[in-house]
């Protein structure tokens, strides 16, 4: 496994800064590589001067994490096009631009930094994709909300894994951006942006990569289906920070958080 060609990348900004570190320090108590496994946080040009004060939260030395604001996301904001839709901030666009901030890498893995990482990475690490872009599918109906289509696939991108070669040769940064300003605000704007642009040309990663918490609200057979997931993701409104209490993950984000801010 060549960590040194793998790049981690989240985003977050002021508001979810404290709650990024969770997904972060356990990435990194479940990383046995040998070399130190890079991390790219996409943040607001404001918050890079909290970079030294976020690394030393951590504490993980296999983790290189850097703080890095995309000079196109700045353009963006600019242009009054960044939606913020309830948990949804404006900084969350800031995936979209992946090719041209990191033109150095032609694959990423992505995660939301309201997350937490449960065991071994190897596998999300060594994940093969052979599309431009894998990610978990959605039960949600939020295709029929965003496209009117019944039967459209629709993937969630709090957890996905990229090939930014094709993202930067097909120009799709321009396309996401084309698509929230023709259609926006959405229910998820640069989540349907990417949905919209990647229509039949993604393909489904294991649900063990992006496990949707609330899910376990409504199917009480999840956890024993998958008792053992690599992330787990607190989409919407179930976030661990809040008073809603999803059996066992929960705990665990709090868990990991107090030892965190102890």
């Amino acid at each position: 496994m060549e960590n040194s060609k793998t790049l981690i990348v989240t985003s977050f900004d002021e508001k979810y800064f404290n709650y990024a570190c969770v997904p972060i320090k356990t990435l990194g108590i479940n990383y046995s590589g040998n070399e130190r496994l890079k991390v790219r946080c996409l943040v607001p040009e404001y918050l890079r001067k909290r970079e030294s004060e976020f690394i030393k939260i951590i504490s993980q030395e296999n983790l290189d994490i850097k703080f890095i604001t995309s000079e196109k996301y700045i353009k963006f904001t600019k242009s009054g096009y960044a939606f913020e839709k309830e948990n949804i901030t404006k900084n969350m666009h800031h995936r979209l631009f992946l090719g041209s901030t990191f033109s150095n890498y032609d694959k990423v893995i992505y995660i939301d930094p309201d997350t937490i990482v449960l065991r071994d990475v190897t596998p999300l690490l060594n994940y093969e994709i052979y599309t431009p872009i894998s990610a978990v599918v959605e039960y949600t109906g939020m295709s029929f909300r965003t496209f009117n289509e019944k039967d459209y696939p629709y993937f969630n991108n709090g957890v996905f894994i990229a090939n930014l070669d094709y993202w930067r040769k097909e120009n799709l940064e321009d396309q996401f951006v084309k698509w929230i300003k023709e259609n926006g605000p959405s229910e998820c704007p640069e989540q349907d942006a990417m949905n919209f642009v990647f229509r039949n040309q993604w393909a489904p990663l294991p649900l063990t990569f992006n496990l949707l918490a609330f899910k376990l609200m409504e199917d009480r057979k999840l956890a024993e289906n998958y008792p053992e997931p690599l992330i787990v993701h607190f989409v919407g409104n179930y976030k661990p920070w809040s008073d809603i209490d999803i059996p066992i993950w929960t705990d665990k984000w709090r868990k990991e958080y107090s030892e965190l801010f102890q």
